[in-house]
């Protein structure tokens, strides 16, 4: 029996073995077709991932960047603050060396103002300007004036080493320690000012004239090594006595009136004394003034003298002698104590001798 072709396929697919392969046959249709389904997910799905790959690498690789710019950044602020600090020190060093290679800065030595204006007038090259006035400039100056000027501090006058003249009466001073090195002054006029303390006028033994009247002085024990002094005034002070006139013997003017004497006795050792002046104290007697053989003004008004006998001997013994002095002599004695009608015949007796008087 003859069985066609198509025939047989009919039958191979209804037998149960056709029907066996032919679901092997479908199966591996379904594994092919969920293959190629799930290939073509994985195909899909491959550039998602890599984009956010290359995101991230992207986003790690700008921050590494901006860090990097920043360190840099960073870097060259401190190059440049380095460079700045070693500019700044190279201009200060230079300005250092700059400064020592000048010569120094004057510097005044007088913080008395008006002191330093009467020096500036004996610094000529200054005079006229307000230049500091510094050591070399007074270094040779050999007086200084400033009468009633308002001085107050003597401070700097010790660099007047060479200094002999010194006139600053009626001004504030109190402290007179600048003036203790001075050895060249002669004459040192500080009248009136308001000095108690004479301890460092001590050491300045070539002094010639001294006027301390009119201060408030009460110990002279600082002037005793003063061996040439031949005028001194200490009018109008506070002493009680001149016991250390005593040694200066070279004297030939005193002025110590307006004091509290109570004794001359010290004076009577001052053999060279020419004018004396005791008015205004406290003395009652003149006997030790019989030994001052040069005398030509004294002057012993507002005392407690009562009795004029001593100066009387003192003239009789120069008129009938060497008449050195009674011709010459001026006295003053007005205002002390003496009986009306006994001063009138003393009075006559010193006239008698060549002697003025005069009762004021």
């Amino acid at each position: 029996m003859t069985v066609h072709a198509a025939t047989l396929g009919v039958l191979l697919l209804i037998s149960p073995a056709g029907l066996y392969a032919q679901d092997l046959t479908a199966k591996a249709g379904e594994r092919s077709a969920d293959a190629a389904v799930s290939e073509e997910k994985t195909v899909a799905d491959e550039p998602t991932g890599k984009s956010e790959e290359t995101k991230a690498t992207a986003e790690l690789e700008k921050k590494a960047a901006e860090k990097k710019a920043a360190e840099k950044k960073a870097a060259e602020k401190k190059a440049a603050e380095k460079k700045a600090a070693e500019k700044k020190a190279a201009e200060m060093k230079a300005a250092e060396m700059k400064e020592k290679e000048l010569p120094p800065k004057p510097v005044a030595i007088f913080t008395d103002k008006a002191l330093e204006a009467a020096v500036r007038k004996e610094v000529y090259a200054k005079r006229n300007n307000d230049e500091p006035i510094t050591k070399s400039d007074v270094a040779n100056i050999s007086r200084v004036i400033g009468v009633g000027k308002g001085i107050k501090n003597l401070d700097g006058l010790q660099h007047c080493t060479a200094i002999m003249q010194i006139d600053l009466g009626e001004n504030e001073i109190v402290d007179l320690k600048p003036l203790a090195g001075l050895k060249r002054v002669q004459y040192l006029a500080l009248g009136r000012n308001k000095i108690t303390d004479l301890s460092p006028l001590k050491e300045l033994k070539a002094m010639q004239l001294l006027d301390l009247s009119g201060n408030s002085i009460k110990d002279i024990v600082p002037l005793r090594q003063m061996e040439n002094l031949r005028t001194l005034y200490l009018a109008q002070n506070q002493l009680k006595n001149l016991d250390p006139v005593a040694e200066l013997t070279k004297i030939w003017s005193l002025d110590a009136s307006g004091n509290q004497l109570t004794d001359a006795g010290p004076v009577g050792k001052l053999r060279w004394l020419t004018t004396l002046d005791l008015a205004g104290n406290q003395l009652s007697s003149l006997a030790p003034l019989g030994t001052l053989p040069e005398l030509d003004m004294l002057l012993i008004s507002r005392n407690r003298i009562t009795d004029l006998g001593p100066l009387i001997e003192m003239c009789k013994k120069d008129a009938e002698g060497d008449r050195r002095f009674a011709p010459y002599l001026e006295v003053y004695l007005g205002g002390n104590p003496v009986d009306e009608k006994k001063k009138a015949a003393q009075t006559e007796a010193l006239k008698s001798f060549g002697v003025d008087v005069f009762d004021k």
